[in-house]
């Protein structure tokens, strides 16, 4: 019973410690991947408490590679502008100059209930005002009202490039 204890206690420890140095985030702040690691991390850590047979080393080892794993892909993407798109994804207009982009909302599988829900949440009753509605890569709706977008009001290069990328499909649409 005793050694139930003490592995329950340092598995606790341990998990605490990986989360903190993972960062803090809430849920819904997670990226994908933090999210992942945080389940993977939570089924590792419960093997050695439902087997007390099972030595303790071979959860915190895989516990351990998973921190690590997270760290370097980390760093990785504070470097590297791509693998942050290519592991994070990247912001997508779904509204622009108060027109909803249904092409956006299927790319996202996003119905226009979930699209309104959230505008509401922002105290936004109609899309005619939004200048922009950017669906963020943790999931976020970013909204930025008529008036409120300066010349060179959007600062991010991933978003300026959805926004460019953008322009030309209006722009073959407007040909077609």
């Amino acid at each position: 019973m005793l050694t139930i204890i003490i592995r329950t206690v340092l598995i606790y420890v341990i998990v605490t410690a990986a989360i903190r140095i993972m960062g803090k985030r809430q849920v819904s702040d997670m990226q994908t991947s933090e999210l992942v690691i945080t389940f993977i991390i939570s089924q590792t850590a419960s093997l050695p408490l439902e087997d007390p047979d099972r030595p303790l080393l071979n959860s915190l080892i895989p516990i351990m590679m998973i921190i690590a794993i997270e760290l370097i892909i980390s760093l990785v993407m504070m470097k590297s502008r791509k693998a942050r798109s290519i592991i994070c994804g990247h912001p997508i207009v779904v509204i622009k100059d108060g027109r909803i982009l249904e092409s956006q909302l299927r790319r996202l599988r996003i119905s226009y209930e979930d699209l309104y829900s959230l505008l509401r949440a922002k105290d936004i009753s109609d899309e005619k005002g939004v200048e922009y509605g950017i669906i963020e890569p943790n999931g976020t709706l970013s909204v930025l009202s008529k008036g409120e977008v300066s010349e060179d009001g959007i600062k991010s290069r991933d978003l300026r490039d959805e926004l460019d990328s953008l322009s030309g499909a209006a722009t073959k649409e407007a040909m077609a």
